[in-house]
């Protein structure tokens, strides 16, 4: 999977104006991930793939230069890709992965979601919430959050973050975009401070 990264960085490098931005993403996405293992159990190759779509979430903006419709751009780009080092099924995964990081959550009437296994349709709610609220603890694009750490319970999953500064606006992005994680998790996600 490392060719899959290398190969992943040389897309973003072509799109992404502000890779510091999807690197810290990127980087809280993993801790989430990591600290969500005793609930999801998902393995080392499943991590990559969220790697990939954290590195590639925002390579949309290339596209739409206001940011409209960036996350379906993002996808697009990414199932367009020639890639050598993923195949089909899990091209659509990291495509649908990054597309959901903002706006509405999958939908009936989304094609691309509907298209997936029943199983890749779970690992995308599950890997597009995590992303979601990695993105959202990145909103000023300032690195604010510096690390997090997940506490899981059966009543709730508790996202503790070590803030440096006001992190207001990651707070509130926190709350509107854990909708997808909780409905994957079937109980609420939380966020305080450490």
């Amino acid at each position: 999977m490392n060719t899959l990264l290398q190969e992943t960085r040389d897309l973003r490098a072509r799109y992404d104006e502000e890779p510091s931005h999807s690197d810290h993403v990127s980087e809280l996405a993993l801790q989430l991930f990591d600290g969500l293992h005793p609930w999801h159990g998902l393995d080392q190759r499943t991590r990559t793939l969220l790697h990939s779509s954290a590195l590639l979430h925002d390579i949309g903006w290339s596209q739409t230069p206001d940011g409209k419709g960036h996350h379906k751009w993002s996808a697009q780009l990414i199932r367009n890709h020639g890639w050598k080092s993923l195949k089909g099924p899990d091209v659509a995964l990291v495509a649908q992965v990054a597309r959901y990081h903002r706006k509405a959550i999958p939908q009936p009437e989304h094609e691309d979601f509907q298209a997936l296994s029943s199983s890749a349709q779970k690992l995308v709610m599950i890997l597009g919430g995590i992303l979601r609220l990695a993105d959202a603890l990145d909103r000023t694009h300032t690195g604010r959050i510096e690390q997090v750490s997940v506490l899981v319970r059966e009543d709730v999953l508790l996202v503790k973050v070590q803030p440096k500064g006001k992190w207001e606006a990651e707070k509130t992005m926190f709350e509107t975009k854990r909708d997808m994680l909780e409905l994957a998790a079937k109980r609420p996600v939380r966020c305080e401070a450490a």
